[in-house]
């Protein structure tokens, strides 16, 4: 799990955004946020292996969250601020017990919160760094933090089968069919790409954006190759034998 998550650190940038602001202790911190990440993980395993889940079950898990979340240095004040995300998007994947899917609602704001972990870490980042939003403030990384919760989906699509898991593209291509569920996800990918440009605009001349312009740029390419190879591969038995589309038989 720590291997995953180092690489899912990377991937997202956190260990150069701590550089970047110059945070105090940057290793201690970097193995609490990997401690933290590993108690939002397991929240998450739990979640993607019982169909039935209670307010009970939740509560161990939330406490380590907490708890990891103090120890990160985030304010006992701020633990329900800091984790309302978190909980918003828990409550997405508990929707889908009584057949409310994510494509039911806005695409953006599914992924927005699916992102809450990343951005949870980019917030404690942010609080302890030193004139760090001089360079890029937190909403600069909305739009690379987006394309890459998307690819995350595009490239989980064969592992999330033996789950129950909101994965945005294996349930629109459950629900709708290869071509439609291309569509959905190429078309917000566009949206992303026109969005970033103008916010390359907006910030040019107040911050380094351009440097995330860059990776979100090439990070859309990446997943719209992605998502073409892996919906070819992806056959229709498969999908119907899904773990969490049993439950919807």
């Amino acid at each position: 799990m720590k291997k995953k998550i180092k690489a899912l650190f990377e991937y997202r940038q956190l260990p150069k955004l701590m550089k970047d602001g110059k945070v105090p202790n940057r290793k201690t911190l970097y193995k609490n946020l990997i401690k933290l990440q590993i108690t939002i993980y397991k929240l998450d395993e739990h979640l993607e292996s019982n169909w039935n889940v209670t307010k009970t079950d939740l509560k161990s898990y939330w406490k380590n969250i907490h708890h990891a979340m103090l120890v990160c240095g985030v304010p006992k004040s701020k633990l329900g601020e800091y984790s309302k995300h978190i909980l918003k998007y828990q409550k997405h994947e508990l929707n889908l017990r009584s057949g409310k899917l994510p494509t039911e609602g806005s695409i953006e704001y599914f992924y927005y919160y699916k992102s809450c972990d990343v951005r949870l870490m980019r917030q404690i980042i942010y609080d302890q760094s030193v004139n760090l939003d001089q360079k890029y403030i937190l909403a600069d990384w909305r739009y690379f933090d987006l394309i890459t919760e998307v690819n995350d989906d595009v490239d989980d699509m064969f592992e999330d089968l033996e789950t129950i898991n909101g994965n945005y593209a294996l349930i629109a291509r459950w629900e709708f069919g290869k071509k439609e569920s291309i569509r959905l996800l190429t078309e917000f990918m566009d949206l992303i790409e026109t969005k970033n440009k103008e916010r390359l605009i907006k910030r040019k001349s107040e911050s380094k954006y351009k440097r995330i312009f860059k990776m979100t740029q090439e990070q859309i390419k990446v997943t719209r190759k992605l998502l073409d190879k892996n919906s070819d591969k992806l056959k229709k038995k498969k999908i119907l034998k899904a773990e969490l589309f049993k439950h919807f038989e």
